[in-house]
């Protein structure tokens, strides 16, 4: 049951990225009808009288010539003020499309000037009829300027938006004067930021006590605490939506309403961010868990990879989605790219042989996380394996970050892949050791390495190798069945004892540096009596 409502969380956070992206890039189309004041009012009209009651308010902020609003607001301050508008033409006349002229050529035409600010059309720099910047500008004033009258007789009244209902619904003593906002406003946003913050606390709390406890027993290396970690950015992501969603209630000032949503978009992008690493961390950890019980040890290499590579995949998605909001040409800024990226490739020639160099390791694998390896003057034990550089723990515990680019011809020693580990020895005994002693030292040390698990049968050499210049030289050359150093050292410290133990019982004493010095009498001389 778990498994399940893990992955329908999932899906879900995938849905709300989707989405996301989806409202960020996917802007109305221009309205390419809108070539007379009688096709623009045509258009705005009918975009209130579709099917099922609920207006097309993206075809009626269309008709509206919005340029003087800041970007990333537009198309939210363009449905409310579409809708406004409605709300004042639906109270001064009905419109009769054969009044209104059908000629392209005129310079404006000017549906009403009864009140406080005429009601004008007129066309654009690419020939679209919109009511004009001007009457965009004042469509608020009008709206409350004819918020007394009843509508005209033989109009159906649009429904409000969400930010007009609640405005209407202030008393009138909230909906005058302050400094940049209403009353209102100022009252309803600490109490948004109040709302953000319980909802961040009660998503936090259900998600604990929903999913904490069932993630740390689904995956052996994740404790609590760390299923909690992944949890929290969830909070966040409940708190950063309620506040944007809020703001669009508040029906605030073009140049307020500009400002809070940059922040709270920013806030909501980090919320993600947040959201999707700590997913890909839990996919690291499930993927870990996975790796840990197969013998390929590739896959340890491979899951910082992944991690990696999604991580930086989401960063890019999210500055791409900013930039988009905020109005910038996507477009434009990939056509730059690709005209640059021959000096883009020059500058980043290292960073690039860098990344072909990790690629390398991944399909080369000339070793894997925890091969002891030499490379040039570097010896120690693969830590990690990034994009940038590889990371090797010495034996004196520093930590050198090798470059990735080295890898692409650099001879590469694995020790670690190494499935025996050699030992080399001399083992020193005295001259006065008679032959057969001799003889039956190394058959004992022979018998030593059949007897032993850990050694290798098939390729050992003990014999007397060399008259040394103060002992009789025997060799040791044998193989460790060994994992890793650790366990090497202790087999060959268990074996020197069995050496020794055996020169012990077999009478065989183990040289060290002599000298003998003998004095002859010289010539002519008589020894004394």
């Amino acid at each position: 049951m778990h498994a399940s409502f893990l992955r329908r969380i999932s899906l879900l956070a995938v849905g709300a990225l989707l989405a996301a992206a989806w409202f960020a890039f996917a802007q109305p189309a221009a309205d390419t009808s809108l070539t007379s004041p009688r096709e623009t009012m045509r258009v705005f009209l009918e975009a209130f009288a579709t099917e099922g009651g609920r207006p097309d308010l993206d075809a009626a902020a269309s008709c509206l010539d919005l340029g003087d609003l800041p970007f990333p607001v537009r198309a939210r301050q363009g449905r409310n003020l579409a809708n406004e508008l409605k709300h004042v033409i639906d109270r001064l006349e009905l419109v009769e499309f054969d009044a209104i002229p059908d000629d392209s050529e005129l310079e404006q035409w000017v549906f009403s000037d009864e009140l406080s600010a005429p009601i004008v059309l007129a066309p654009d720099s690419d020939g679209r009829w919109l009511f004009d910047r001007s009457t965009v500008a004042a469509i608020t004033a009008l709206y409350q300027e004819t918020s007394e009258r009843t509508v005209v007789e033989g109009v159906e009244e649009a429904p409000v938006t969400a930010a007009l209902w609640l405005r209407d619904r202030v008393p009138e003593s909230l909906r005058s004067g302050g400094f940049l906002l209403y009353p209102w406003q100022w009252l309803a946003l600490p109490i948004l930021l109040l709302l953000g913050l319980l909802i961040d606390r009660i998503v936090v709390w259900i998600s604990y006590g929903l999913l904490a406890k069932p993630l740390s027993g689904r995956y052996d290396n994740l404790d609590l605490p760390g299923a909690r970690r992944i949890l929290r950015p969830t909070g966040l992501l409940g708190m950063a939506a309620a506040w944007w969603l809020g703001i669009q209630w508040l029906g605030l000032p073009p140049q307020v309403d500009v400002w809070l949503d940059t922040t709270l978009l920013v806030l909501l992008l980090l919320a993600l961010g947040r959201a999707a690493f700590a997913q890909i961390d839990l996919l690291g950890t499930a993927l870990r868990a996975r790796a840990a019980r197969s013998e390929n040890r590739f896959q340890d290499q491979l899951v910082p990879f992944v991690t990696k590579t999604l991580k930086l995949a989401v960063g890019v998605f999210g500055a791409v989605f900013l930039i988009a909001r905020l109005g910038g040409d996507v477009t434009a800024l990939l056509a730059g790219l690709g005209l640059s990226g021959l000096a883009v490739a020059l500058a980043a020639q290292d960073l690039l042989k860098n990344l072909f160099g990790s690629i390398t390791v991944l399909l080369d694998r000339p070793f894997r996380v925890g091969d002891w390896i030499k490379i040039g003057d570097v010896e120690g034990v693969v830590e990690e394996v990034g994009f940038r550089s590889t990371r090797v723990r010495t034996f004196y515990a520093s930590l050198i970050t090798l470059p990735n680019a080295r890898l692409i011809d650099a001879s590469v020693d694995n020790y670690g892949a190494r499935q025996f580990r050699r030992w080399s020895t001399r083992i020193e005994v005295t001259y006065d050791t008679p032959p057969a002693s001799v003889d039956a030292f190394c058959e004992g040390i022979r018998q030593l390495v059949r007897d032993n698990e850990s050694m290798r049968k098939d390729a050992f050499e003990i014999h007397l190798n060399e008259f040394g210049p103060h002992a009789l030289e025997i060799m040791v050359y044998v193989f460790f069945l060994a994992p890793d150093w650790s366990t090497e050292l202790r087999l060959r410290h268990s074996l020197a004892l069995d050496i020794l133990r055996l020169a012990d019982r077999l009478g065989v004493r183990i040289a060290f540096p002599t000298q003998t010095i003998q004095l002859e009498p010289s010539s002519g001389e008589t020894p004394e009596a």
